[in-house]
């Protein structure tokens, strides 16, 4: 059950992988409106996943969502558990 304070841990907890979501969306957005993603939030996927820096861009951009997932859900878990 969620308690006022696990939801401001939650949404503390969460800011980050929001930020890494939108970043990763533009990027998914601009491949798919067949334009060029901007430059700095590439250069921003690449520093949130260093191992697949060399890999396609739609591909990192995938990666940096699922990361964003898994530790919102690993968050939302331990939150409930309290």
């Amino acid at each position: 059950m969620y308690t006022e304070a696990n939801c401001a841990i939650v949404s503390a907890t969460m800011k980050p992988g929001t930020a890494a979501m939108q970043t990763a969306l533009r990027v998914l957005g601009a491949i798919a409106d067949h334009r060029r993603p901007d430059p700095a939030d590439l250069d921003e996927l690449r520093q949130l996943a260093p191992l697949l820096a060399n890999a396609e861009v739609d591909e990192l951009a995938c990666d940096v969502i699922q990361q964003a997932v898994k530790r919102r859900t690993e968050v939302r878990a331990r939150a409930a558990a309290v």
